[in-house]
Parts: C-alpha cells; structure tokens; sequence
C-alpha cells in the first residue's frame, strides 16, 4: 500500500526572498560602504611621510620672487604732466605717481582698448572691407572697398595709430560702430577700470570721453600679456598692401622713444584737450618700467626723465616671502 504525505507548500516571491535574505546584514553593509568615502580609505591613511616634502624645502617649489626694487635716493621726478604714473613692472611697485585717479582726455591711447576689442573679437586673418570714414586727425587714408587683413590693420592702429583705422575696424564689429564702442566699456567694466568711459574707437576729443593713468596702466598691462600685441608695438615702419593689390600704404610710426635703449612700446597720443599723451614699456637688463604721462608738453622727455629717475633712485634687491607681502 503507498501512503501518500503532503507536504506543505511555499511561494516565494523575489522581492521577498531578497529581503530575507539580506535583512540580518544591512548594517554590515553600511559600515562597509563608509570604509570607502574620502579620509576613510585604509590607503589613504598610510604614513607616507617619507615622500612629503619638507616645510624648509616646500618654498623652493614656488617660482622665484620678483626683485624688489628699494628706494636709496630721496627726492622725487620734476614732472610738469597733468598726470604720471611709473611701476615696476614685474613686482607691481609704484614708484612714482602724480594725479593718477584723475580722469582726463587720452587722445589715441585709447587705441589700446580699441586693440583689445580687435584681439579679442576678430581673427588676425580675418578680412576687413573699407567703408566710408570722414575722422580727422592722423590717418593712413585707406580707400573705399579695399579689403586688408586684421593683422595689417592692427599694425596701422598701433604703430601709426590711424584715425581711419580705428574706425573702420568698429564699423566691421557685429553690430556695427555703435556695438563696438558699447564692447569698449563692457571690457572697462570687466577690467574694473572706473574712472574710464570711452564714446569712440579712435580717441578725438569727445564729451564723455576718457581715462586716467591708473586705468591705463592696469588696462595695458593686461593687453602686454598678448604676444600679437606685444610684437606689433615695438615695430616702426613698414607697409601694407590690400589684398587685391589695389593699393599699398606707408605706414610710420608715432613713438619717437623707440629709438631710445629699452623700449619696446607701447603708444602715444595727442589731442588739443589731451595734449601730449604716452605710455612706455621699458625692459633692460632684467629690470622692467611701465610708463604713463597724461597732458604733458613734451611727453617724450618727461617719460625719458621719469625712467631715468626711476633707474637711478631705486636699486633691485631680493627679498623673502614675507619682505615681498609686507
């Protein structure tokens, strides 16, 4: 006889059986995950002290400090300019200063700002078509429909500092001349520069139009961080030719001090309001000036005397860290 057992029956279903499963283990399972958060990995508490660098040692990472330049002659520069600035140029020192927040005409160191829009927005191959342009002052005399690369016209901006230039350039701007102008004090007001505003790319007297020598030097220091700009500054003449052959243009520049040892720029100006305006990169034997004379009578001279004076009272010296903050 076969006897029959029913045994009772069970149904798991899945999301049951993995609950039951890892119900007993889920505390282990946190504590484990934490093991691996950052600070708690066994690995990342190892001693490895003898990789570190030492505290002594950890300095001569860094780059080298600036030379420091140390006043050792008192007395100061006989500037007769409405406004002057002199810095070394590496440490950021400021070595001489007369009126600098005062915001004055610039005349064609607006160009500078006008460059840095240029830089910034166009390519340097970029084709630019000559328009109509009726400025005064000093131009090149571009002809209607001519077509010049960006990097020419830049070179005439700069070297010979073109009227005509400037404006063409603003007129090829998206947006036209009136767009330019408003990127002009976008990038004054990016670069923090407030006691300057800007009502045209060229730099003839304007109402509302100007700068100080503060701004001016925090604005071309930022500008001589560009190589392109950097090299079109220390150039003098030259040509350029439109590239249908049209026409070819002598350009010659406005920077009598480029023949003067160690410098290497960076643009002058001039206007009735204005008056004389320049501002100089000087650079020899490691030492390095940045320049700003605002409504001077003879500018050239001034700026030669300020950098001889600056020359010649301070002396560089190294200095540690701390020298350096304080």
């Amino acid at each position: 006889m076969r006897i029959l057992i029913k045994l009772p029956s069970f149904s798991f279903k899945k999301e049951n059986f993995t609950s039951i499963f890892f119900w007993p283990f889920w505390p282990l399972l946190i504590v484990f995950s934490l093991l691996f958060l950052p600070g708690n990995s066994y690995y990342e508490t190892l001693d490895l002290s003898s990789g570190l660098v030492s505290p002594e040692n950890y300095l001569s990472f860094l780059p080298p400090l600036p030379l420091l330049p140390k006043q050792l002659l008192s007395g100061q520069a006989n500037i007769l300019a409405r406004s002057a600035l002199l810095v070394d140029y590496d440490s950021g020192q400021v070595l001489y200063q007369k009126n600098i927040d005062q915001p004055l005409p610039v005349a064609s160191l607006t160009k500078i700002m006008t460059a840095l829009v240029v830089l910034e927005e166009f390519s340097s191959e970029a084709i630019i078509t000559v328009g109509d342009s009726n400025v005064q002052g000093r131009t090149v005399g571009l002809s209607p429909g001519e077509q010049f690369l960006v990097s020419d016209l830049l070179y005439a901006l700069l070297v010979m500092s073109g009227n005509d230039v400037a404006d063409i350039l603003a007129q090829n701007y998206p947006g036209g001349r009136s767009a330019f102008i408003a990127r002009m004090n976008q990038r004054a007001r990016d670069l923090q520069l407030t006691n300057s505003h800007f009502a045209n790319p060229h730099g003839l007297d304007e109402p509302n139009h100007y700068s100080s020598a503060r701004d001016l030097l925090a604005l071309t220091g930022y500008v001589l961080k560009n190589d392109q700009f950097r090299k079109i500054i220390k150039k003098d003449n030259g040509t350029i030719c439109s590239l249908g052959g049209s026409g070819c243009y002598q350009i010659e520049t406005t920077n009598e001090l480029l023949a003067f040892p160690g410098i290497l720029g960076v643009k002058t100006g001039y206007t009735d309001q204005a008056g004389g305006c320049f501002i100089g990169f000087w650079e020899q034997d490691e030492r390095r000036f940045l320049s700003v004379v605002l409504g001077s009578e003879n500018r050239f001279w001034e700026t030669q005397n300020l950098l001889g004076w600056g020359l010649v009272s301070f002396v560089p010296q190294k200095v540690s860290l701390l020298d350096f903050l304080d």
